[in-house]
């Protein structure tokens, strides 16, 4: 009587396994259907700055549906069992976040970069335009605030000889594009590598940070790049950026200033102030 209760009881057990089994396989088939099949996808272990260099400690795999992964992740559709991670991975290591990543977040092609023929000012440059450096200071370069990406106008301060009184003002250029400041290149790695000249360590600087620039370069035309070559030579000549927002792309017609035009009719009158009435 045992032995039959045993039985029974080994059969049910076998029955109650197979139909759990069987809803567990239903259940995967349905989130197959709905979500698609898993993917590998690397994620960030943890945050990882802009600008920071990506080791092997700052990503790992995880098993995700193929309906959550992002565009342009770094995703794998199988891996060795015998791998911890995938051959592939390993170009990973020493690219550099081009923008904070979050961890937990999809590490994606478009987030990293990693020093090639492609970064610097080069190809920033639009085909048939040329790149023009200006000097700058707190004063001409707006509190040197600039930055790659902004988009500016050009001011020039034009001395005519005879003193600051002949000196004219015109706008040169509106609505240019600062490719970059100083160093400071939009889709280069933007950070110096400089040597502690005390423990002779390395350390690192980023330019994204770094004020002490003294030039901006800007994006012209040709005949432009001509027109600004020809004014910096010139000794007593300033050129002033003044900043707009990057969606103002109206171009408005200034003509030229002088000392004559703000300070009115009385300045031709009596052009060395009020001291000289008599």
């Amino acid at each position: 009587m045992n032995n039959k209760a045993l039985t029974l009881s080994l059969f049910f057990s076998f029955v109650a396994i197979y139909f759990v089994y069987s809803y567990v396989n239903s259940i995967e088939d349905d989130a197959k259907k709905k979500y698609g099949t898993s993917v590998l996808v690397v994620k960030a272990s943890k945050d990882i700055k802009e600008q920071e260099t990506i080791n092997d400690t700052m990503f790992k795999l995880e098993l995700i549906p193929k309906r959550f992964l992002e565009p342009a992740a770094v995703s794998f559709e199988e891996i060795n069992k015998n791998d911890e991670k995938p051959r592939d991975l390993k170009y990973l290591v020493g690219t550099v976040a081009i923008v904070p990543i979050r961890a937990g977040e999809q590490i994606t092609l478009n987030k990293i970069t990693e020093p090639n023929v492609r970064t610097g000012l080069a190809p920033q440059i639009t085909p048939g335009r040329r790149a023009v450096s200006i000097p700058v200071t707190e004063m001409t370069g707006v509190s040197k605030l600039v930055k790659p990406g902004d988009r500016v106008d050009l001011i020039g301060v034009l001395d005519r000889g005879g003193g600051k009184e002949n000196r004219i003002v015109k706008t040169l250029l509106q609505d240019v594009v600062i490719l970059s400041v100083g160093k400071n290149v939009s889709n280069n790695i933007a950070r110096i590598v400089e040597q502690d000249p005390f423990g002779g360590k390395e350390k690192i600087k980023p330019l994204t940070e770094d004020i002490t620039f003294t030039s901006v370069t800007v994006e012209v035309e040709p005949p432009q790049a001509q027109v600004l070559a020809l004014i910096l030579a010139g000794g007593e000549n300033t050129i002033i950026i003044s900043l707009r927002n990057n969606d103002d792309t109206e171009r408005v017609g200034m003509g030229t200033m002088g000392l004559e035009d703000v300070l009115g009719g009385e300045y031709s009158r009596n052009p060395r102030g009020p001291a000289s009435r008599k």
